[in-house]
């Protein structure tokens, strides 16, 4: 578990520090389901850049065993959420996708059917997928699965080229489909099934993973009646029109911290690991933005970026936690640079970087990258005829990142990085 502390924020986090208690269930699961509904139902209204109409998408996974209470913590998230936002979870939500083309088909089906009912082609659906290891067994044979996941993501275009409507002939088109996922995974599947493959070419750092742990048995567990007029209000403002999101100066700045903590997180962390954290700093604007919504505002402040900060490092915790001891399928061999500084460490005399690049499949270039980013030292040794010999030794200092900041040496890189 992370030992990470959440800050549960405005009317949302309030209702689920009253909720969780009396459910006897982590208040962070049902925090995370909640602002995954939440996302979905704004997401038509609420724009992070009004050139491509893109939306602060938040999709999230809960992760934890069986018994610990995935299915209380979603009843819990439901019963915050029902009067804001009820009837949208109900004609929005579907249950898993297990295909690339079925998830263009059900939002083209939708697309259509609200057009014509109201004159409005809604894209909005949450996929609720409580069985997420069947679906990614399922998608593992679907090469269209991952794409169609990042481009709905950023709000683009998804397209089934080869489904035809019935009386014009053409294919399917959705522009700027807004598709939020909330999945639930226990560890061990998380181990299994989770491929290295699938999250380096993006489309698992889309996810938001939480790891939840069992809560001390409550003798009568209930659910408490919650005041979430404030949370009525504020989406009733949000139906009223369309809203674009600004960083106030002090939040800009802190973006600009976070985008370079995320780099030397990146760094720090080997690739079987930072592959699901590429976009942590674009995850925090927008859980940012969610949370400043719900207290119907459009300027994202200091506030709500610590609190967006303090849920996505909590998720970040998560995706280390769950990426540690088990390398998962699908892991990639260790990098040539890996495989250097573990021959430096069993030789701190050093190694000539002829045979040392024998020994790990480095090239030239890749010693000389390293020494130039502060890993390892090269001493140029003459002493006779012939070529010199290019000494490699691990630097006993910290290791530096490009900007030439010390790289983290423990517990959460990210939010370490931004010295809060």
């Amino acid at each position: 578990m992370t030992g990470r502390e959440v800050i549960f924020y405005g009317p949302i986090g309030e209702a689920v520090e009253q909720v969780a208690p009396a459910m006897g269930v982590d208040p962070v699961g049902i925090y995370t389901a909640c602002l995954s509904m939440w996302s979905m139902a704004i997401s038509d209204r609420i724009f992070m850049d009004p050139r491509r109409k893109r939306s602060p998408l938040v999709s999230t996974v809960l992760v934890a065993g069986t018994g610990v209470g995935k299915n209380q913590v979603l009843q819990g998230a439901r019963h915050i959420m029902e009067d804001s936002i009820g009837v949208d979870l109900k004609i929005r939500e579907t249950s898993a996708i297990t295909s690339g083309a079925a998830l263009v088909d059900y939002l083209y089906d939708q697309m259509e059917a609200t057009e014509e009912a109201s004159g409005y082609p809604d894209k909005r659906v949450l996929v609720l997928d409580e069985e997420w290891k069947e679906t990614l067994i399922t998608v593992a044979r679907d090469r269209s699965y991952g794409s169609k996941i990042r481009q709905a993501w950023d709000c683009e275009t998804l397209r089934n080229t080869n489904k035809r409507k019935s009386n014009n002939d053409r294919p399917q088109v959705v522009h700027g489909a807004r598709v939020v996922f909330h999945c639930h995974i226990t560890p061990e599947d998380w181990a299994q099934y989770v491929s290295f493959k699938e999250a380096a070419g993006g489309s698992f750092n889309r996810y938001l993973p939480a790891l939840i742990q069992e809560m001390p048995l409550v003798r009568r567990p209930a659910m408490p009646e919650v005041d979430t007029s404030d949370l009525v209000a504020a989406f009733d403002w949000i139906r009223g029109g369309e809203h674009v999101m600004r960083l106030s100066k002090e939040a800009d700045h802190l973006d600009w911290v976070l985008r370079r903590a995320e780099r030397i997180l990146l760094k720090s962390l080997p690739a079987h690991q930072n592959v699901y954290l590429s976009r942590t700093a674009e995850q925090v604007r927008r859980v940012a933005a969610l949370l400043a919504c719900s207290v119907g505002e459009t300027h994202i402040s200091l506030d709500h970026m610590h609190a967006a900060v303090s849920f996505v490092g909590y998720s970040v915790d998560s995706v280390l936690t769950l990426t540690r001891d088990t390398p998962g399928r699908g892991r990639p061999k260790s990098k040539p640079e890996e495989r250097v500084v573990a021959e430096l460490t069993a030789h701190p005399g050093g190694i000539p970087s002829a045979k040392l690049q024998r020994m790990t499949g480095a090239h030239a270039a890749d010693l000389d990258h390293m020494a130039n980013e502060g890993l390892i030292t090269i001493e140029v040794i003459k002493d006779g005829p012939g070529r010199p010999t290019r000494l490699c030794r691990l630097n006993k200092g910290p290791r530096k990142s490009a900007a030439g900041t010390p790289m983290p040496s423990g517990g959460n890189p990210f939010l370490q990085a931004l010295g809060i």
